[in-house]
Formats: structure tokens, C-alpha cells, sequence
């Protein structure tokens, strides 16, 4: 029996997630409100941005949930400014951000679990003409392409971790997850910065 749609794109988002989550495993606290180069973003703002993007679309649009302030989103949205950002103070500490992300990624994923697969042809955008499967993809190819921008901003700093897509099947990502897990749980004390 092959995979339905549904199926595909709960696999490809969890797959995004499961290498974004992985691109910031064993970092230093110091370096997630770093700045490798002055107009690169932090690690932090980064995953604030990933998150927020998932947020508006399988929380905020999807569901009518607001999960995280207007002022968080604001701060993490594509287009604030450097120095918008610079004059603002960091929403939370690295380690409530997570632990918020985890229900906000929770809450979206049951969304996704609960739906039939002619669910994911509903247009949730109309201005762009965008449907809820294409808004996945739009979220797993954006969590891809600023999982690199980690990658790459961990090696500036002179602590590189993980650099290659992994999880692609279901055992590859729950042992990454696994990983994660239980490194965040026993460091996150650690990111209360």
C-alpha cells in the first residue's frame, strides 16, 4: 500500500523539524544570541523565525490559536529590521522559547493527525492561491534552508555540530529525536539566557 498525502507531508514536516531541532544539539549557550558575522542572525532569532512560521500557519490560521504574542511574532517575522531588533529585548529565555516551540510543534502536528487527506487541498491563503499541503512544504523547505544557515553559523563560531539531513525514515528520526530529547532535558537549565 503506498502512502497517502497526509502521510507524506506529516513525514516531511517531521523530518524538517527533526533536522532543524538537531542543527542547534550540543551547541553552547553562548552562542545562541551570537552573531558570526554582523549580518547574519542568531541562532536564536533564526529558530524564533522557523517557529513563527509554523505558528501562523498550523496554529494561528489552521486552528485560531494564538500560542505565541503578536510582540514575539513581530520580533521573529521575516522583514523586522536589525535594528528593530537590536533595540528590542529578547521575548523569553532560549530555554521557555523551546519549551514553548514543543507545544506550539505538538499542537500543530495533532492538527495535522486529525485531518482526512482532501483536507490538505483547502486553500488557507487565498491571496497567494496556497493550499494547506503547498503551506507544509513551504514550512519543511524553510526549516531546511535555516537548519544550514545553523550549520554553517555554528562552524564561524568554532563549534560545529551535526551537517547532514538525517531522519528521512521514520527509525532515523525518532533516534534523532531521541537524542535531542534527552540532550535538551538534561542542558536546558543550562539556556536560561
Amino acid at each position: 500500500m503506498s502512502p497517502n498525502p497526509k502521510s507524506i507531508s506529516i513525514n516531511i514536516l517531521e523530518t524538517a523539524e527533526a533536522n532543524l531541532l538537531n542543527s542547534f544539539l550540543n551547541v553552547r549557550p553562548e552562542d545562541i544570541h551570537a552573531q558570526s558575522l554582523p549580518e547574519f542572525n542568531s541562532i536564536m532569532w533564526i529558530l524564533g523565525h522557523c517557529a513563527s512560521h509554523f505558528h501562523m500557519v498550523l496554529c494561528s490560521t489552521c486552528q485560531d490559536i494564538e500560542l505565541i504574542s503578536k510582540d514575539t511574532a513581530h520580533y521573529f517575522r521575516y522583514g523586522t529590521t536589525k535594528e528593530e531588533i537590536s533595540k528590542t529585548d529578547v521575548p523569553m529565555t532560549f530555554a521557555r522559547f523551546i519549551e514553548e516551540y514543543l507545544k506550539i510543534s505538538a499542537s500543530g502536528f495533532s492538527y495535522l493527525q486529525s485531518l482526512q487527506d482532501e483536507d490538505l487541498e483547502r486553500v488557507i491563503f487565498p491571496d497567494y492561491g496556497e493550499n494547506l499541503l503547498q503551506s507544509i512544504q513551504r514550512i519543511a523547505l524553510h526549516y531546511m534552508g535555516h537548519m544550514g544557515q545553523i550549520v554553517l553559523i555554528r562552524r564561524a563560531l568554532g563549534n560545529p555540530g551535526p551537517s547532514f539531513v538525517g531522519g528521512v525514515q521514520e527509525s532515523g528520526r525518532k533516534k534523532m529525536r531521541q537524542e535531542w530529547d534527552k540532550w535538551w532535558s538534561a542542558n536546558k537549565e543550562n539556556f536560561n539566557i
